[in-house]
């Protein structure tokens, strides 16, 4: 391919062989020859300098408590190794790799001088990884611009790559406003599904046949099925607002906040030996990992409005659930007071300041009205909500519960280099 600077050149030996086709000039004659000799061999130089050559990519990135990728904000180590397999030296090559997600890509690039013959160059990039879910990594593409950078020629070696980053997360020893306003025996009902199975009861029309339970319809002859606690302590269906709002805004979303403190409460539920289950349109798996649970958090993508609204109705009814919705998804509002009225009990975090006009007093004390225990989120304030929902002393003391001392410092629990 010729560039710019090429195509002037080029341009400059025609306009020399005419002149000198015009005045047979001996040295005019000889001035042409040595510009086209100069192009012939910028265009033929490119050609050579990127066939010999082969690229090693290799990802490095610090793990924190086992996850499989890095943390949103953390740089991703990408080791680039090219190695010239002939004796003949390359020239001015630039290395260059792109690194997308759904936020945007990024260009990464190492530019060689020269490479020797038979020698190998290594050099690393270090990508921002920005936010959650995957991060696809193109082939690595090599271009050399040859002598006098009038022609360029670029090749592609490898195949594309890809990361998943997990979302940032603080250190809670609880997650208090999951404590029910309810006491215990008033709290737990019988159902359908649940965890946790607390009896059996004759089979009847409507039951699920994955609920029957055979051992025991065998001893007595009949159909019967589980019974299961409607909510437990230890068992929550998370719902993130991961619909995207119709203003464009710059830094954090609200799904980036809700992401950080699903992921955030996790952390204690799965400790104390509990599930957790991330509600999608498919229903989401019960983990008892707290890694899986962050898998399930990282490849969230941002959703087109309402789709929140048809992942709530994934939950069953009488389930505990841990909501982080935007005030103004007024349709996941409505459905979560429909839950309540079929028996779920609902905690929620509201978030309000991320567009104009937005505002979470009106939700929040609509929620807490029909016994939802719910607090608000601005905007720039995230660690501030952590800290309430880890109490669950809500913001004008609309529910208390006792709030314990932390005896665990936040942060990584282990750091090691992974070669991916």
């Amino acid at each position: 391919m010729i560039t710019r600077r090429g195509i002037g050149f080029v341009l400059v030996a025609v306009a020399a062989f005419f002149i000198a086709s015009a005045t047979r000039v001996g040295w005019v004659h000889l001035a042409d020859a040595v510009l086209w000799g100069i192009v012939i061999l910028s265009a033929v130089t490119p050609w050579i300098s990127v066939y010999g050559l082969r690229i090693n990519r290799e990802k490095r990135f610090s793990s924190n408590r086992g996850l499989p990728g890095p943390i949103e904000g953390q740089a991703l180590d990408v080791d680039l190794k090219l190695t010239n397999k002939w004796w003949i030296p390359r020239f001015l090559l630039n290395v260059q790799y792109s690194v997308s997600s759904q936020r945007g890509s990024s260009d990464q690039s190492m530019v060689l001088i020269g490479v020797g013959p038979r020698q190998v160059i290594e050099g690393t990039t270090d990508p921002i990884m920005t936010t959650r879910g995957v991060h696809e990594l193109s082939q690595v593409t090599v271009e050399s611009m040859g002598l006098f950078g009038m022609f360029r020629r670029i090749r592609k070696f490898g195949i594309p790559d890809s990361v998943l980053v997990f979302p940032s997360w603080e250190h809670v020893s609880q997650v208090g406003i999951l404590k029910s306003t309810l006491g215990a025996s008033e709290g737990v009902s019988k159902s359908r599904t649940g965890v946790e199975v607390a009896g059996t009861r004759q089979y009847v029309a409507g039951d699920p046949y994955r609920s029957i339970h055979w051992r025991n319809s065998a001893r007595t002859g009949r159909l019967v099925v589980k019974e299961f606690d409607s909510w437990s302590e230890t068992s929550v269906a998370i719902i993130v607002d991961a619909d995207d709002l119709p203003t464009e805004i710059d830094g954090d979303r609200p799904s980036d906040y809700a992401v950080r403190m699903a992921a955030t409460a996790a952390v204690p539920l799965v400790d104390a030996g509990g599930t957790v289950r991330i509600v999608t349109t498919e229903g989401g798996q019960l983990r008892t990992s707290w890694s899986d649970v962050m898998i399930d958090l990282a490849q969230i993508k941002d959703q087109p409005a309402g789709t929140s609204s048809r992942w709530a109705r994934e939950v069953n009814p009488g389930e505990r659930v841990l909501v982080f919705v935007h005030s103004s998804n007024s349709e996941l509002l409505s459905t979560l007071a429909a839950m309540v009225r079929s028996g779920s009990e609902i905690a929620a975090v509201v978030f309000e300041g991320f567009v104009a006009g937005d505002s979470a007093g009106n939700a929040v004390s609509a929620l807490t009205s029909i016994g939802v225990n719910a607090i608000s989120c601005r905007s720039g304030e995230f660690l501030k909500a952590v800290r309430q929902m880890e109490q669950g002393v809500a913001v004008g003391g609309v529910f208390t519960t006792a709030a314990p001392t932390p005896t665990t410092e936040p942060g990584v629990t282990e750091s090691e280099e992974i070669a991916a």
